[in-house]
């Protein structure tokens, strides 16, 4: 699934002592973040939303077994 990139504006302190403790834990701010984003997703999207991704983020994953194939040339008589 493509990324993108979200930017917000955050009280510095706050920012570096939520850095400190996480580093302190051995925690990711970005893991932790999309862990909340997800949660954030999860509440707000309504089921049949996030079935249609998850089904279309599923399927881009999948490649049919002969998409990667050459075509077979069928046998000439004669």
């Amino acid at each position: 699934m493509k990324k993108s990139t979200v930017t917000i504006t955050y009280n510095e302190e706050k920012l570096n002592a939520i850095r400190l403790a996480l580093a302190e834990k051995d925690l990711d701010l970005d893991e932790e973040l999309n862990g909340v984003l997800d949660t954030f997703y999860k509440k707000n999207v309504h089921p049949a939303v996030r079935t249609y991704i998850e089904s279309k983020d599923a399927d881009s994953h999948t490649v049919p077994a002969n998409r990667h194939m050459k075509p077979r040339k069928e046998p000439t008589n004669g």
